[in-house]
């Protein structure tokens, strides 16, 4: 984040402390969704074109109360092996197993034919993730989940702020989750939102994770729910995102033409895999910028000096994707409820060996 905005955002976050202080109501106010969380659920929902926005406490908890929300519960789900943990922990937690479609070579998102080879009488949902910012074939996982009646989730924590198609990343899903955490193109600190257009899905969401006072003025309802999780965003939060919105997007769209440019040098260079991004309407946030090894061979210092003769002083350095069903931490919990729905998935077993991350010097 830069000065000018870490110090907008510090004014905004006084203010409202200020005013809190002085005022019992603004103290509650994000209880009932209100103030500065009400606002940032709207400028979300505007970005987005999409019905309901609610702003959750990470990512992780987004996943999870979609899960709750759906009511998977012991369901077979596919989604990639591709992403880091944190992607399937809730739906774990929730009894739930996963079933391991490959991905695409360029993009690393789930594979749609993939996906369709997978699907059994069992499966109740498809779990997408844009690996590194880059948003997954929204279009094609649209169609196999309309297809087959499954429910469509979008892991889109890296994302935002992203496109394809001319749409924004993860917006074709029945419900996506976007991140505001270390990294991310929009940086609060910690935070997260869950978008959709279903409003019963919305209303579920809502007695899962939310204040009783918020069900009450959301639902309608005289009954609450005291038992839900307090998944709500933290207030201070809410003011950060909310102050640096705008910035973000602006920051995001600089970012990525640079990249573009990197890869535009690193396809003549031609020690890596061709990617061509723009031929097929995807804009990445680039989260993290990626290549994978033509050869299979790392030739990073060759790489690195080819670069610099464009201008561009990279450093290359290991992916941190790990292949969840190769994590000894996910077979010791999980692996013996998988029996036969552990797949190998060759495509990614590749990128696993021969992708790296291109880190710019500082």
């Amino acid at each position: 984040m830069r000065t000018s905005d870490a110090g907008h955002a510090g004014r905004e976050i006084i203010a409202y402390l200020k005013a809190a202080d002085s005022m019992a109501a603004d103290q509650r106010m994000h209880l009932y969704g209100g103030g500065a969380v009400a606002e940032l659920e709207e400028k979300l929902r505007r970005h987005y074109h999409k019905k309901y926005a609610l702003c959750v406490s990470n990512a992780t908890m987004g996943l999870l109360a979609v899960g709750l929300a759906a009511g998977l519960k012991g369901d077979d789900f596919i989604t990639t092996p591709y992403t880091y943990g944190a992607t399937v922990a809730g739906w774990l937690h929730l009894g739930n197993s996963p079933v391991f479609a490959d991905i695409e070579a360029d993009t690393l998102a789930l594979d749609c034919e993939s996906v369709k080879k997978a699907i059994s009488k069992n499966t109740r949902a498809v779990l997408a993730v844009d690996i590194h910012g880059t948003p997954h074939d929204m279009k094609g996982l649209r169609k196999i989940a309309d297809e087959y009646g499954l429910l469509y989730v979008s892991d889109s924590a890296q994302s935002f702020g992203g496109s394809r198609d001319g749409l924004p990343a993860g917006s074709v899903a029945d419900v996506f989750v976007v991140s505001f955490t270390a990294g991310k193109p929009l940086f609060a600190g910690e935070g997260a939102a869950i978008l959709t257009d279903d409003p019963a899905l919305y209303e579920k969401l809502i007695w899962f994770t939310q204040h009783p006072l918020r069900q009450r003025r959301d639902i309608g309802l005289r009954l609450d729910n005291e038992f839900a999780l307090n998944a709500r965003l933290h207030p201070l939060a809410a003011v950060w995102a909310n102050a640096v919105f705008e910035g973000s997007l602006e920051r995001l769209k600089a970012r990525q033409k640079r990249c573009f440019d990197i890869i535009k040098a690193l396809n003549e260079i031609g020690l890596t895999e061709n990617v061509d991004f723009a031929s097929r309407g995807i804009v990445p946030t680039f989260f993290s910028l990626t290549a994978a090894w033509k050869s299979g061979k790392a030739q990073g210092d060759l790489l690195t000096r080819r670069l610099r003769e464009y201008g561009f002083r990279m450093n290359v350095d290991h992916s941190p994707v790990r292949l969840l069903y190769r994590q000894p931490a996910f077979m010791g919990q999980y692996g013996s409820a998988l029996g036969e729905n552990t797949r190998r998935c060759r495509q990614a077993e590749r990128q696993s060996r021969c992708r790296f991350c291109l880190i710019e010097e500082e």
